[in-house]
């Protein structure tokens, strides 16, 4: 794979599991220098522009001990810069292939090796909210293996 500049995340409303996925990848890519420039940030393809987040995503993210809850909803379209843009499921990855984008679009799941979907837990409960979260937690972690095979630099036990 070319080398990626910008990462776009996409799910359907961009109020659940794509906003999470934007900051996990944050979160586990940080300390990683060939990720930390990376441009990073998520979409809906069915998104309204400036929905609030989803207070059970918020509230799982917390527990991750990161904070979601300024995030916006915004809508996918081929104004918004991506090298590579990665899908929920395959119902997401149609749609966004179907606008033609510029960019790679390719499954989260595909993408990582696994095959599989992340379900949109949007309505549903709290615990389906932690199952996700989970979840794509450790499809990111591979997301981030991916883009920057080299192990992260040990912090130095001088402090120089």
């Amino acid at each position: 794979m070319s080398h990626v500049n910008r990462l776009l995340f996409v799910c359907a409303g961009n109020i659940c599991r794509s906003p999470m996925e934007e900051a996990l990848f944050r979160h586990l890519a940080d300390g990683r220098p060939e990720l930390e420039q990376l441009d990073v940030s998520s979409a809906g393809t069915i998104a309204l522009n400036g929905n609030l987040q989803c207070t059970d995503s918020v509230e799982v993210m917390r527990s991750y001990g990161l904070e979601i809850a300024a995030h916006r909803a915004r809508p996918l379209s081929r104004r918004l810069p991506a090298d590579l843009v990665l899908a929920m499921d395959r119902r997401t990855e149609r749609d966004a292939k179907a606008m033609r984008l510029t960019a790679q679009v390719e499954r989260l799941g595909d993408f990582v090796g696994t095959g599989e979907e992340v379900v949109d837990p949007y309505g549903r409960s709290p615990r389906r909210y932690k199952a996700v979260a989970e979840q794509l937690h450790r499809m990111i972690g591979e997301v981030v293996e991916r883009l920057d095979p080299e192990p992260p630099a040990e912090p130095d036990e001088s402090g120089t």
